[in-house]
């Protein structure tokens, strides 16, 4: 019987000591797909465990360039994860891992009707209007400019509201503290049971959003990483990503 039981604590401990463990950055923008796309991951890693992180692709670059460690980080585009190759704090050139889509979402389905085309014609209607900010968040400068683009942003520069990531503006909206928000369409798709309605924005008024990632320095010897770096590409990864409302490259 003793035996048996030193047995089990040597296989207990073995599995324990092989186990590996990631801290993973992830754009706010990527966040709920993000959270199945791992928990699919680690059915086959039961042992190990991966640390997603959430919030603005640019504050998290800063905290990153600072000493913060990530063994991936996912940015709502390519520049954050550009500039982490750059400082030579990746080991690898950037790779696309969805493309984002802007929506206009509200409680109020009239403010919706016609597009961010019409909005013009509802800016009486409309006190405050919530974006990402644009100095952090990837979503804020492709909102900054679909609104530039279709010579709004002077109609409405004084009812904008700025979260500070892209999640922010949907809660603003929930909260009844926005009228209409211009948001990541993978937090506000049918998936997600949104409390509003949403309707997508033409991608011919903002750069496409080709959200990067890199695997950082921090992960050189971690097998971990590379496993689920191979597995965002995958079929299975790719379908949980549009389930969620995004297109894939």
């Amino acid at each position: 019987m003793k035996k048996l039981v030193l047995i089990f604590i040597v296989l207990f401990l073995s599995l324990n000591l092989n186990a590996q463990n990631l801290s993973v950055f992830v754009a706010s923008s990527a966040s709920k797909a993000m959270e199945e796309v791992k928990n699919e991951f680690l059915k086959s890693h039961p042992n190990d465990n991966i640390d997603l992180v959430f919030g603005a692709s640019g504050k998290y670059y800063q905290l990153l360039k600072q000493g913060r460690e990530f063994d991936l980080f996912f940015s709502a585009d390519t520049k954050y994860a550009q500039a982490i190759y750059e400082d030579q704090n990746a080991l690898d050139k950037p790779k696309v891992y969805v493309l984002g889509i802007l929506a206009l979402y509200s409680l109020d389905e009239s403010l919706l009707e016609g597009g961010i085309e019409k909005l013009k014609d509802k800016a009486n209607k409309i006190h405050h209007l919530s974006l990402a900010n644009p100095k952090v968040a990837p979503y804020g400068v492709a909102a900054k400019e679909a609104l530039e683009n279709l010579k709004l942003d002077k109609l409405f520069e004084d009812k904008i509201v700025l979260g500070e990531n892209i999640s922010v503006p949907v809660l603003h909206v929930d909260s009844n503290n926005a009228d209409l928000g211009i948001v990541a369409y993978s937090l506000v798709s049918s998936i997600n049971h949104p409390k509003g309605k949403a309707i997508l924005i033409d991608q011919k008024y903002f750069t496409p959003l080709k959200q990067s990632y890199v695997i950082t320095r921090y992960a050189k010897d971690k097998k971990l990483a590379f496993e689920f770096s191979d597995f965002i590409s995958s079929q299975k990864a790719k379908e949980i990503f549009k389930k969620y409302g995004f297109d894939t490259p």
